[in-house]
């Protein structure tokens, strides 16, 4: 297997539980691919200025990342944005409109921010259980209260990369995803009550075609590897793909190949096995 890229997903596939660090075990690996020759690119539905210290190490493959759900392509160590999609702000506040009227919370983010009410701020406050991290790490050093938040979405050059919706309560589940199939926007469930909204051309799977276009590599060498929803459309994308042990049956079966879970080495595993052929 000719495999000259690698489309790495972060949370819940080569993260470990702290959303904070990689096993050493997937250090070597990455390292022993780069030696290789096989470009490594991590593409999560993180911002830049949330991108984990494992990948801003200064190692050797640190070079293109896929952020916001393939809404940006940015270079790892500077930031240089090299490709951007955004949410136009009337589509922006057809979304606000739609979580006021179902009184659940909404997040823009946006140039680093992360734009709420204190309403959604409020309302976040008793699902700890399933978004910790993101309202300690994410909303506690970026996240930034306004009054208005259609009035927010029009400000001039805000560029918003994505919408958060933290938590639809499951009843509403299939109700809220009709009401965005209706309207200009791409969404994804990145959690088990989470869904993020993206610009219509802002799929994992498409960055990662205009990755292959930027390097040079064709899409039929590329493996992907990821777990949610929302890395669906790269591991279609990809010429082999590999959904992790933790993934939802029907990530596991859109895949090529499973790996164990994220908590059991299941990257690194797949990256020996795929890509080092040991």
């Amino acid at each position: 297997m000719d495999i000259q890229l690698l489309a790495m997903d972060l949370d819940g596939t080569s993260l470990q539980a702290d959303h904070l660090s990689f096993t050493p075990r997937l250090h070597q690996a990455l390292a022993e691919a780069h030696a290789k020759g096989v470009a490594i690119v991590p593409t999560t539905g993180r911002q830049h200025f949330l991108l984990p210290p494992p990948v801003q190490t200064g190692a050797a493959w640190e070079n293109l990342c896929i952020l916001c759900n393939g809404g940006e392509i940015r270079r790892i160590a500077t930031g240089e944005l090299l490709r951007g999609h955004y949410i136009p702000p009337e589509v922006a506040q057809a979304v606000v409109e739609l979580a006021g009227e179902y009184h659940f919370p909404v997040e823009l983010s946006a140039q680093g921010h992360m734009y709420l009410t204190q309403e959604s701020w409020d309302m976040e406050q008793p699902y700890r259980e399933f978004i910790g991290y993101h309202l300690d790490v994410v909303l506690g050093k970026r996240g930034v209260v306004v009054d208005d938040l259609v009035r927010t979405a029009h400000t001039p050059e805000l560029n918003i990369d994505k919408i958060n919706l933290p938590h639809i309560p499951d009843p509403l589940r299939d109700q809220v995803c009709a009401r965005l199939d209706a309207l200009p926007l791409n969404h994804f469930w990145s959690g088990p009550h989470t869904i993020e909204i993206a610009h219509t051309q802002s799929t994992k799977g498409n960055a990662l075609q205009e990755v292959c276009g930027l390097l040079g590599i064709d899409p039929a060498h590329v493996m992907a590897i990821g777990d949610s929803g929302n890395d669906l459309s790269m591991l279609q994308a990809a010429g082999f793909s590999v959904a992790m042990g933790n993934a939802a049956p029907h990530i596991q079966a859109a895949a090529d190949a499973v790996t164990l879970p994220y908590d059991q080495d299941g990257a690194a595993l797949a990256i020996e096995r795929y890509i080092l052929n040991k």
